[in-house]
């Protein structure tokens, strides 16, 4: 598995470096629902600091963990980059500080900065293997 910090390099330059020019900082108490699912993205969230927790519903309507965010994680990304309505709602575990970018400016990055595109396409499918881990983990315990 690739580790997280490799995947924010970009040319010498982190991901992180690279956003934060264009993010709006704001702190938040833990308890606050940053999106709900189903819900069309407004933009993405860098959490510079704190964890979150992201959760969805079942079929059967019932709430169900999917995983803990911490530092350094971008959220809402595949989302913004797919054209659909969050997968997931996230909701800050600790008091955290995020740095938000409206979805046309997230987009608009990506179109101008090729090597932005392939370490985003490296977080996804990253976060896709993660997927296939658990399925494999759910499967084993039956």
């Amino acid at each position: 598995m690739i580790a997280e910090h490799d995947l924010l390099q970009t040319e010498g330059t982190t991901v992180l470096q690279t956003l934060a020019p264009y993010e709006l900082i704001e702190t938040w108490p833990a308890g606050i629902v940053l999106f709900r699912e189903a819900e069309d993205p407004a933009g993405v969230y860098v959490l510079l600091s704190g964890e979150v927790d992201l959760v969805f519903a079942s079929r059967a309507g019932v709430v169900k963990p999917l995983r803990i965010a911490g530092a350094g994680q971008i959220l809402g990304l595949s989302c913004i980059v797919s054209g659909r309505t969050h997968d997931c709602s996230a909701t800050t575990r600790t008091s955290a500080v995020t740095g938000f970018i409206p979805k046309a400016t997230f987009l608009k990055l990506l179109d101008e900065n090729p090597a932005l595109w392939f370490s985003v396409l490296q977080m996804i499918s990253s976060e896709i293997n993660s997927c296939y881990d658990c399925m494999r983990a759910l499967s084993a315990s039956r």
